[in-house]
């Protein structure tokens, strides 16, 4: 995966600013209904929140967040991909929901590549891999030799099954041939506690979900997922460093909307979302998260997303894994 982050956008979008006006003449017209497919508060909802706000402000449009939580992520997303394409409802998507469960669930209706606009990719979190602080592995290599050489005994704590943290270890399992097992649990606190207490060997979750406990002291970091070092844990080495060529595995968000919109609409759309992620003090706000903010350019998430499906398929089917 390699994203274009939005610095080189400035100038573009202070042009985009220059002629937005005429570009948004006719548009909204009404509120614009914004789904988060997934509670308030959370990963997903509160860098939706820093973008919506970031777009009423430079537009005067009205956005009002509607958070419809369910099913990993896929209720609110369906929902958006059966609206109507009027430009009056786009939301928020993710690794999960987009990439991830139409292969896992079956009972997932919507196809990512076809009922969806792409209007552009937002942010993107890396997993870190963490042990408890007594933890015989003080390195990465130190837990898949073991691994190797004791399949099945070493258990991995994820926030559930389906989500990017356990598939970004399933798919380390498939490229490695390690046999691991999976301990999910139903969010991060629960599966925090155990990894703490040596419940489970080892967990996988957000960079920012695990950073307080490392700077604690109270887990062990062994490895990132991202192609480089990550910003807030620099001094720890990626997956792909121990022999895991082109391994890298993240939580993007992005922006969607139903598919068929219009392209008066989408220019009005495009116009704004290039505009906004390229303002200084929303980069800030999203930064602050621990995300690592990209371009909002559709054309790089049209690029980028057939890839995300396709690699996220195969590992579910080399895993032989459902939800049903």
């Amino acid at each position: 995966m390699r994203y274009r982050n939005g610095s080189g956008l400035v100038a573009l979008a202070i042009g985009l600013v220059v002629a937005f006006p005429a570009v948004a003449q006719n548009y909204p017209g009404s509120n614009i209904n914004f789904i988060v497919p997934y509670p308030p508060g959370g990963g997903t909802d509160i860098p939706a929140r820093i973008v919506v706000d970031k777009l009423m402000e430079q537009t005067g449009w009205n956005v009002v967040v509607l958070n419809q939580p369910g099913a990993g992520g896929t209720i609110g997303l369906d929902q958006l991909a059966r609206s109507n394409p009027d430009g009056l409802t786009i939301g928020m998507a993710q690794t999960s929901n987009l990439a991830v469960n139409p292969a896992l669930n079956p009972e997932v209706n919507y196809d990512p590549l076809t009922d969806f606009t792409l209007l552009g990719l937002v942010t993107t979190q890396p997993m870190g891999i963490v042990t408890h602080n007594g933890s015989p592995f003080e390195t990465f290599q130190d837990f898949i030799d073991e691994v190797r050489e004791n399949p099945g005994s070493v258990l991995f704590g994820t926030p559930g099954t389906g989500t990017v943290a356990h598939m970004s270890i399933e798919r380390l399992a498939v490229q490695g041939d390690l046999e691991l097992e999976h301990v999910p649990y139903t969010g991060i606190a629960q599966a925090i506690s155990d990894v703490m207490a040596g419940v489970v060997d080892i967990y996988i979750g957000s960079v920012p979900s695990v950073l307080p406990h490392v700077t604690s002291g109270s887990l062990r970091a062994l490895a990132v997922t991202s192609a480089q070092p990550d910003p807030l844990l620099p001094d720890v080495p990626t997956v792909a460093s121990f022999g895991f060529e082109g391994y890298e595995s993240s939580d993007w968000k992005a922006l969607v909307g139903p598919a068929g919109m219009p392209e008066d609409v989408l220019a009005s759309l495009n116009a704004a979302i290039a505009a906004a992620m390229s303002d200084p003090e929303l980069r800030s706000l999203l930064e602050a998260q621990g995300s690592t903010v990209l371009s909002g350019d559709p054309e790089e998430f049209a690029a980028f997303l057939p890839s995300e499906v396709q690699t996220w398929a195969e590992v579910v089917d080399a895993i032989d894994i459902q939800i049903d």
